[in-house]
C-alpha cells in the first residue's frame, strides 16, 4: 500500500470513529459535521471529500456494522433447516438495530431519501444481502426442502423484504419490543416457508 493510500485509510478510520462516538454520545441530531471533522482531527472539507453531508456517514457506519454482523453470522451458522437459518441470520441484522434503536431509527429514515449516486450504492449493498440470503433458498433447495421451481432471489426478496417492514415498524413504536418483533418475524416466516414447501419433491 502506498504513503497516499496508508493516508487515506487512516483518516476514514479518524472519521468513522470520530462520527461513530459522537453520534452515539451526542445523538445524530445533535452532532455537527463541524464537531466531527474536530474529533477526526481534520479540516472540513476533507470530511466532505469522504462523505457530502453527514446522513452519508450515518449510513456507511450502519452497512458496515450491518455488513460486520452478517459475516458473523454466516460464519457460525450451523447447517439446518431454511427456517432456523433464516432466523439465526435475520437475528444479527435485529441485533445491529438493537445496539442503538436511536441510531436504527435515523439510518432506516434517512436510507430511504438518500439520493443520487448514494442512493444507488445503497441499493446494490442491499442486493447483496439479498443475494446472500438467496444463497440459503437455493440450498434448501438442493435439500428438497423448498419448491425447486422457485427463484430463490425473488424468495429472498420477500424474505427480506419482511424483515425490514418488520424492523421499520418496531423502531416507530408499533410493535413494543424486540421479542415482540422476532416472535412476529418467525411467525411471518414460517408461513411464508409453509407457501413455498407446497410443492417440493
Amino acid at each position: 500500500m502506498s504513503r497516499r493510500a496508508r493516508r487515506k485509510e487512516d483518516t476514514l478510520r479518524r472519521i468513522e470513529e470520530a462520527g461513530a462516538r459522537l453520534f452515539k454520545s451526542r445523538g445524530y441530531e445533535a452532532t455537527s459535521t463541524r464537531e466531527i471533522a474536530e474529533a477526526a482531527d481534520i479540516a472540513a472539507g476533507t470530511l466532505f471529500n469522504y462523505f457530502p453531508e453527514k446522513r452519508a456517514l450515518l449510513i456507511h457506519l450502519m452497512q458496515r456494522q450491518i455488513d460486520l454482523a452478517l459475516g458473523r453470522a454466516f460464519g457460525t451458522l450451523v447447517a439446518a433447516t431454511i427456517d432456523r437459518e433464516l432466523i439465526h441470520v435475520f437475528g444479527a441484522l435485529t441485533e445491529c438495530y438493537a445496539q442503538d434503536r436511536r441510531l436504527g431509527r435515523v439510518f432506516v429514515k434517512e436510507l430511504l431519501f438518500i439520493g443520487g449516486e448514494r442512493r444507488a450504492e445503497s441499493a446494490a449493498w442491499t442486493f447483496g444481502i439479498v443475494k446472500r440470503i438467496a444463497s440459503l433458498m437455493r440450498s434448501a433447495q438442493q435439500r428438497g426442502e423448498l419448491d425447486p421451481s422457485i427463484d430463490p432471489v425473488d424468495a429472498a426478496q420477500q424474505i427480506f423484504s419482511m424483515h425490514y417492514f418488520g424492523v421499520v415498524t418496531w423502531l416507530g413504536g408499533m410493535i413494543p419490543s424486540r421479542a415482540a418483533h422476532e416472535a412476529r418475524f418467525e411467525g411471518s416466516l414460517r408461513l411464508l416457508l409453509r407457501g413455498l414447501r407446497r410443492r417440493a419433491a
